[in-house]
C-alpha cells in the first residue's frame, strides 16, 4: 500500500500595493512599497540570502538588503505580511520583477522546510520512504509505503 503525496510550493500570486512616501524613519525619503505574501522572517531572510543578497538584520520586523547601491527594506505591516520599501529612482517595474523573483525563492524555502516537517513525521509515524520525484516546476511528488 501507498501514499503518494504532493509539496506544491505554497503561496499565492504577490499582492501589489504601490503606495508613496514611507517617511524618515528607514532613511529614505522619497520610496514606494510593495506588499508581499512573506510572512515568516526566517524565511524571508533564507530566501535572500539564497536570492544572493545579503542581508542585515535591524530587529525582527524590519531587514535590509542592499543591491549594487541600492537598499531595500522589508518591514512587516500590521497584518504580519513584510511589505518592501524601495527608493523612488528604483522603477516600479524593476521592484516588482525582484519582488516576483524573491516570492519563488521564499515558497521554495518554504517547499524545502515542508519537505523537511513530512519526512520527519513520517518515519515518526512508521511510513517508509520508497520513492521521491522532483518535478520541472520544483514540486515533489513522494511515495510513502505504510510499515505493517
Amino acid at each position: 500500500m501507498s501514499i503518494e503525496l504532493v509539496l506544491i510550493p505554497i503561496g499565492i500570486a504577490v499582492t501589489q500595493s504601490i503606495s508613496s512616501m514611507l517617511g524618515k524613519n528607514m532613511g529614505i525619503d522619497r520610496s514606494f512599497k510593495l506588499i508581499t505574501v512573506m510572512k515568516d522572517e526566517t524565511l524571508l531572510q533564507k530566501a535572500l540570502e539564497q536570492y544572493g543578497c545579503h542581508v542585515n538584520v535591524l530587529t525582527n520586523d524590519n531587514y535590509e538588503t542592499e543591491i549594487a547601491t541600492t537598499k531595500i527594506f522589508f518591514e512587516k505591516n500590521e497584518d504580519g505580511v513584510f511589505e518592501a520599501i524601495f527608493p523612488e529612482e528604483v522603477k516600479v517595474e524593476d521592484a516588482t520583477v525582484f519582488i516576483e523573483n524573491l516570492t519563488s525563492e521564499y515558497k521554495y524555502v518554504l517547499q524545502q522546510e515542508t519537505y523537511k516537517k513530512v519526512i520527519e513525521r513520517a518515519r515518526e509515524k512508521g511510513f517508509i520512504l520508497e520513492a521521491e520525484e522532483i518535478q520541472q516546476d520544483r514540486t515533489i511528488v513522494l511515495t510513502l509505503r505504510v510499515n505493517s
